[in-house]
């Protein structure tokens, strides 16, 4: 996929982000979860670990940033979020930095869209420049666990 598609995406959900917190407007969760699995971070299509117990993906994938408490529930059950937050570095000596901040749409006991909109977008947005920028890096410096977050956040949106 071309390197501007990720950020192409973020632009697109931005323009409609209000009618998706309001339930006006559907995601289109197909083009996310394809966005998500042409970065290739994962090590499987983003639709296969929905059902996948936290357990095993801890035990499998896992680089330790979500916090997994309900070891025995699937991931799709999972409340915490990876949120990639910020970029720094610099490109000519190789050096890019990402940082992460944990998000909760379920933290005052009802599913609050607009967090999980927030998870995604601002994340796509970020991924997307460093994409943009070192394509080649990214594999190297993004998180398995904030990737999986994308494709949790969606899948809640599409569902709640």
């Amino acid at each position: 996929m071309d390197n501007l598609t990720t950020m192409t995406l973020a632009d697109d959900i931005a323009l409609s982000q209000e009618k998706i917190i309001n339930g006006q407007q559907d995601l289109n969760t197909k083009r996310i979860y394809n966005e998500i699995n042409s970065l290739s971070i994962l090590d499987k299509p983003i639709e296969e670990y929905f059902d996948m117990t936290q357990d095993e993906y801890y035990n499998s994938e896992s680089d330790g940033k979500l916090t997994l408490l309900h070891l025995d529930q699937p991931l799709r059950e999972l409340n915490d979020r990876i949120l990639t937050n910020h970029v720094d570095g610099y490109v000519d000596q190789d050096e890019i930095n990402l940082t992460y901040n944990h998000e909760d749409p379920m933290q005052d006991g009802s599913y609050d869209r607009a967090t999980d909109l927030h998870v995604l977008l601002y994340s796509l947005k970020v991924i997307g420049a460093v994409r943009a920028i070192v394509p080649n890096d990214l594999k190297k410096v993004l998180s398995k666990d904030a990737v999986l977050s994308l494709g949790l956040a969606a899948n809640a949106l599409a569902n709640n």
